[in-house]
């Protein structure tokens, strides 16, 4: 083998390692997607966190998924008795009266008794797909409340985070409105000394009066979404909507520094966990169809007491029993009924196929967006904090110029209503920034 050769079949191990190293890295990425814990809302804001900790205890949601799992155990549980034996006893008791021959009545009391147990031995399966199927409607109802705690959470997240952004715009909304009223009596005492005209004035109050309206509109949003998260929650406590420095610092500061992937080799979700257990519901419902026109054998056993007469007439003799023995069915014609249910469940369970297939690929299709969406709110914070920035050097320089009498209060207040728009905006793509990114986890977490 010559040297060149050699440099080769090396070279090509390199390779064939960082390909490797590369995939395992991408792997990685993949399969252990978690948000920062500095982008998540309940790092900024203590009742929002104290609320996500105490929900399994103060939601109305997460109690009836409790019961829904209680339900489902005890669903699971009679299946399983199936199997079980079943013992019984009976008592009776008997006033007898006989009319014997050449004697007068009779009359005595009795009790009897009697034990009985029945076990099934053999019923194809039957039996085991239906406690298989409680299992699996069990395992599905604990699972459906993981996720709807996942979901719950990701949309207290959501809602806490737009109370966030309409309490600060209440905040704004007052500022504002003060400015436009000391717009109108600045107008009010131009016109005195006659420097300023009606028009002047007309165009202030019309802009008070707007300023009211949409507080008005806000207050109502604000307090819908109280309720809402109030509801879903249950948390009784007054919420803090103060926004921190450090959230501003997120907002104004700081880039969010999340990669997103999207090349994924299997989606979860609580939908496509659904349909996978319904398909494997359908397969023992097949099992159990099947079963339903053939043989099944149980084991029985009993004891009971009876009576009988005696060679001498007159004379009668109790008797103790012992049975045990097995037990044939046969179920030879069911009008096509058990036919029906296994065609039935046949094409239930094609139906969950297609559906587990079409929602992955809409999940897929739905990361894909999102990952663009979220790459795209990062820009628009970034920009955000450019315009933000700009607003807030126009809004020295209006200070300025209103204090040198250069321009009207109008013109000022124009000033300052684009530096709060430009903080609103910045305010809400880093919220919706947030939303995304925990709607976008719980899409890949359980990969």
């Amino acid at each position: 083998m010559s040297v060149s050769q050699v440099y080769f079949i090396v070279s090509d191990l390199n390779r064939l390692y960082l390909l490797i190293v590369f995939q395992v890295i991408c792997f990685l990425n993949l399969y252990a997607f978690v948000v920062p814990d500095d982008e998540r809302p309940e790092f900024y804001f203590a009742d929002l966190n104290k609320s996500l900790k105490d929900l399994s205890l103060n939601s109305p949601v997460m109690k009836l998924g409790e019961l829904d799992i209680t339900v489902a155990q005890a669903n699971y549980l009679l299946a399983k008795s199936e199997q079980g034996i079943r013992l019984g006893i009976n008592t009776f008791g008997q006033s007898i009266h006989e009319d014997r021959p050449s004697q007068d009545f009779y009359h005595r009391y009795r009790i009897l008794n009697q034990v009985y147990l029945k076990k099934p031995l053999f019923h194809w399966g039957a039996l085991q797909a239906q406690e298989e199927i409680g299992r699996l409607n069990n395992d599905l109802s604990q699972q459906n409340l993981r996720f709807r705690t996942r979901r719950l959470r990701g949309e207290l997240r959501s809602v806490f985070l737009e109370l966030i952004v309409l309490n600060y715009r209440l905040q704004l909304a007052n500022e504002q409105i003060n400015l436009a009223k000391q717009s109108v009596q600045s107008a009010e005492e131009k016109i005195k000394v006659g420097l300023g005209t009606e028009l002047s004035l007309e165009e202030a109050r019309a802009e008070t009066l707007n300023r009211q309206i949409s507080k008005s509109d806000i207050k109502v949003s604000l307090q819908h979404k109280y309720t809402q998260f109030i509801s879903l929650s249950g948390y009784s406590e007054e919420l803090d909507l103060t926004i921190p420095e450090d959230f501003w610092s997120f907002c104004l500061k700081e880039n969010p520094n999340s990669s997103f992937p999207v090349m994924v080799g299997s989606l979860n979700s609580d939908e496509i966990e659904h349909f996978k257990a319904q398909v494997s519901i359908e397969d023992q419902r097949i099992i159990i169809a099947d079963s339903e026109l053939k043989p099944k054998i149980n084991l029985t056993g009993a004891y009971f007491q009876d009576q009988i007469d005696t060679a001498e007439s007159g004379k009668n003799v109790d008797r103790n029993n012992f049975l045990i023995g097995l037990e044939a069915s046969w179920a030879i014609w069911d009008s096509h009924k058990s036919k029906a249910q296994k065609r039935a469940a046949i094409a239930r369970k094609s139906k969950f196929e297609h559906l587990i297939k079409a929602k992955s690929d809409e999940k897929r299709k739905n990361l894909k967006v999102m990952s663009d969406e979220l790459d795209s709110l990062k820009e628009r914070i970034a920009l955000g904090r450019k315009l933000t920035s700009v607003a807030q050097s126009r809004l020295e320089k209006s200070n300025l110029e209103l204090s040198l009498d250069r321009i009207s209060p109008l013109e000022h207040f124009a000033s300052v209503v684009a530096l709060d728009h430009a903080k609103i905006r910045n305010l809400e793509a880093a919220c919706k920034y947030m939303m995304l990114l925990d709607q976008y986890e719980q899409i890949v977490a359980n990969l």
